[in-house]
């Protein structure tokens, strides 16, 4: 087929048919902007994909690795720019492990990917000059955003469904003057003030992903995702929520894969008119082998999803365990010195945090983790284990993992050593515990159905 075929010129992903195997292909022409513009859509998309959502990840042994290169591809040069082109110092310099996926680097790096698709979309274009339209590669690129938004949803929803994203209301913030909580942790506390509200989100979040995966529902499921997705961007957004551009582009996924629809939607819903979908869901093919291989990812990535909800139930059973039965050495603990004796000299050495302040107290969340306050009141989480036989407390955070040997002077006191390769590098921990509240309006207020008038305080 060539450019003087007398075919009519339609916009690209116009919700034109694609017939399944075995049956008469209606053929289209996109026009020539619809057809660049699905280049760069297909080439950006995958990019974020395959390099940024574990997409590949399904693969046995070789996926991660996979993702992993790719993922260097645009972050190398991202680096490189940072440092010598913006001439940035500091922690934003380097590559450094976080919470946040909204760190200078990474926006770089969306510059980078944004380059690269431009690029490749260019490319394409130069190589691929006959072709009129690309509605075979659309519904395979459908068929990939569908499954990764499949996986994130359902990686995001569990850990809400079994409340975990948002643990309970800690003591560190209890503790701490409304006007000095910020954006994202009041919206944090919000959240996990009820669990029931928590869940519910999760469940929301789930019911996308479930929907999603199976192909008669995955149009219902692609809505909702959009639905669900666009209420987390603007939560990330307006409190400040370090996550806004991963949570853009499931966003943007969720439109990728709702565009080919787009039309039946708007007759349906807007005209008011009999309409049916037509996009597909699953690329044809007259092959079976590529038939089977469709199913076979399907399957891949519902055996790849389970492990992660038996580990999100555990860690919800186990949290459940310490709300029921907290620790005796829950609470707040401040640091009253943190020394390094090394070669007969003694220097002063705490817990290092992300920015390199020393942590001034430690509070020991009844549900297992810990929060961390340093020097200039920014508080950092981490999590901590107890062995009572072995008078241990491992305490961990994203970059840092120490085991001490803790010793129990008085009930008021708390001297935490560090054991093993951590002996000779972190600071023996001497402290005393705050004493704190009984209890806390914001937790025992409750529900109330009939309210003569709101309470404030």
């Amino acid at each position: 087929m060539n450019e003087a075929t007398a075919i009519p010129d339609v916009p690209a992903f116009s919700g034109g048919t694609l017939a399944p195997a075995g049956t008469t292909h209606v053929a289209v022409r996109w026009t020539p902007l619809g057809r660049f513009g699905f280049r760069f859509a297909f080439c950006y998309l995958l990019i974020y994909a395959f390099g940024c959502c574990g997409t590949l990840d399904l693969l046995p042994l070789i996926g991660r690795y996979i993702t992993w290169g790719l993922s260097l591809a645009p972050l190398k040069p991202a680096v490189w720019l940072v440092q010598h082109r913006f001439h940035v110092t500091g922690v934003a310099a380097h590559l450094h492990p976080t919470g946040s996926g909204d760190t200078l680097i990474d926006w770089v790096t969306l510059g980078v990917m944004l380059v690269y698709a431009l690029a490749a979309a260019l490319l394409w274009t130069a190589i691929d000059r006959r072709r009129l339209e690309y509605q075979t590669a659309a519904a395979w690129l459908r068929f990939i955003l569908r499954l990764t938004l499949v996986f994130a949803l359902a990686s995001f929803g569990f850990v809400k469904l079994f409340p975990l994203q948002m643990a309970p209301p800690s003591l560190a913030v209890l503790n701490e003057p409304l006007g000095n909580t910020s954006p994202n942790t009041l919206l944090w506390t919000l959240i996990a003030l009820h669990p029931g509200y928590e869940m519910i989100c999760g469940a929301a979040e789930v019911a996308a992903a479930v929907l999603l995966f199976f192909r008669r529902t995955a149009l219902t499921g692609a809505l909702l995702a959009g639905f669900v997705t666009t209420n987390v961007l603007l939560f990330n957004v307006f409190f400040d929520m370090p996550v806004k551009i991963h949570a853009a582009h499931l966003l943007l996924f969720s439109i990728a894969i709702t565009v080919p629809d787009l039309r039946a939607l708007f007759d349906f819903f807007w005209r008011r008119k009999p309409a049916a979908p037509t996009g597909i869901w699953v690329p044809p093919t007259q092959r079976r082998r590529f038939r089977i291989a469709t199913l076979v990812v399907e399957l891949m990535l519902l055996a790849h999803c389970l492990p992660f909800v038996l580990m999100s139930y555990r860690r919800d059973v186990r949290q459940r365990a310490n709300l029921r039965h907290p620790s005796p050495l829950s609470g707040q603990w401040h640091v009253d010195s943190a020394t390094l004796t090394a070669n007969g000299q003694t220097t002063p050495k705490s817990i290092p945090t992300g920015e390199g302040l020393p942590v001034i107290d430690i509070f020991l969340e009844p549900s297992g983790h810990v929060m961390l306050r340093d020097s200039s009141g920014v508080l950092w989480r981490a999590d901590f284990e107890v062995d009572d036989k072995k008078h241990t407390l491992h305490l961990s955070q994203e970059d840092h993992s120490i085991l001490y040997n803790l010793t129990t002077p008085d009930p008021a006191h708390l001297v935490l050593t560090p054991t093993g390769e951590h002996a000779s590098a972190d600071g023996t921990l001497h402290l005393s515990r705050v004493q704190l509240p009984s209890h806390y309006p914001l937790l025992d207020r409750g529900f109330h159905l009939i309210n003569e008038w709101g309470l404030e305080r």
